[in-house]
């Protein structure tokens, strides 16, 4: 893996010169991004580095148990030497942190950003990975580290960044098999640990957020398909699901409170047939004056403004690909 013996060598150098490290996740971290981190903040601990975990904005509803295993910052101010950044292609996904220029950066992430690429003095990533999560293994696995709680947080971030294995490809599994392999630990505990904290008591808000997507949901047409298209105010990843759940092929919705957020999901009948959501996101990035990506059936995009030309971009895409498929 490119990077890594950098890598190795700046931290034997960080731990002579004492520096600092902040760890840091995207907004609304899923257990990718901070298992990731969780996991590379055991290893730095344990090689005697100062570390603290960051992430900007929130944690997501499916993250939140492995905050059991660290403490976790919002909105950090950055003061430590480090900065290491985990599963996230664009500053736009860390805003409102501030990273300021002068700091040494680490990126590890499975996305590559072609627009507007984080600037990094140390750069591993792996697009053939379906998940961050891997690649921390990896290192770890290189570093000669075995822990078990960061097995464990690991296993959370690929069992969700491949939706219950379905995105998965051999690497992935040949990754999980070495985890399992190295300690006694049973795929049911990781699915429980990965289960939505909302899903046990969904309140008010949440409801009723589902509830107005389907009453401003916009039904498209295409052949033997159908595209659904709503928006909200929040819960956009949550619609899409429910959406998909009651027979449409692809969700698209958006929001443009405080910004512009954009969720979209498709089927694997269609991900199988070529249709990748995650490229198409990298393309809406610039129109909405942020970033997106993702996976073939669930991508997003976070930017500033221009919900409706972004939806219809992504529309006219996706009618065309559909289109060809007869």
């Amino acid at each position: 893996m490119r990077g890594k013996i950098k890598l190795k060598n700046f931290l034997n150098e960080a731990r002579k010169s004492n520096y600092s490290f902040l760890l840091l996740c995207h907004h609304n971290a899923d257990p990718d991004s901070l298992g990731s981190a969780i996991a590379f903040s055991r290893y730095l601990t344990s090689i005697g580095l100062k570390n603290r975990i960051g992430v900007a904005q929130s944690v997501s509803s499916y993250a939140k148990r492995l905050l059991h295993f660290a403490q976790v910052e919002k909105n950090p101010y950055i003061l430590e030497d480090v900065v290491v950044i985990f599963d996230t292609s664009s500053l736009e996904q860390l805003e409102p942190v501030k990273v300021p220029e002068d700091k040494y950066i680490i990126v590890i992430d499975h996305h590559i950003e072609k627009e507007n690429p984080i600037r990094a003095d140390i750069k591993i990533v792996d697009s053939s990975r379906t998940s961050t999560a891997e690649i921390v293994w990896e290192l770890l696995e290189y570093f000669d580290f075995y822990d078990e709680v960061s097995a464990r947080v690991l296993l959370a971030g690929i069992l969700t960044d491949t939706a219950n294995f379905r995105y998965a490809n051999s690497k992935t599994f040949k990754t999980v098999s070495k985890i399992l392999k190295k300690f006694d630990i049973q795929m049911g505990e990781i699915y429980n640990l990965v289960v939505s904290v909302a899903d046990e008591n969904i309140d008010q808000a949440k409801r009723m957020a589902i509830l107005k997507a389907c009453q401003r949901m916009e039904i498209k047409k295409v052949g033997n398909y159908i595209i659904a298209l709503s928006k909200v105010s929040a819960y956009e990843s949550l619609a899409c699901k429910v959406f998909l759940q009651l027979g449409a092929d692809i969700a698209i919705v958006g929001s443009d409170k405080k910004g512009v957020r954009i969720s979209a999901r498709a089927k694997e009948s269609l991900v199988k047939k070529g249709l990748h959501l995650g490229r198409l996101m990298e393309k809406v990035g610039p129109i909405i004056d942020g970033s997106g990506g993702g996976h073939s059936g669930a991508a997003g995009a976070n930017g500033k403004r221009n919900l409706e030309e972004a939806v219809k971009f992504l529309v006219k895409e996706i009618e065309m690909f559909l289109k060809k498929l007869g």
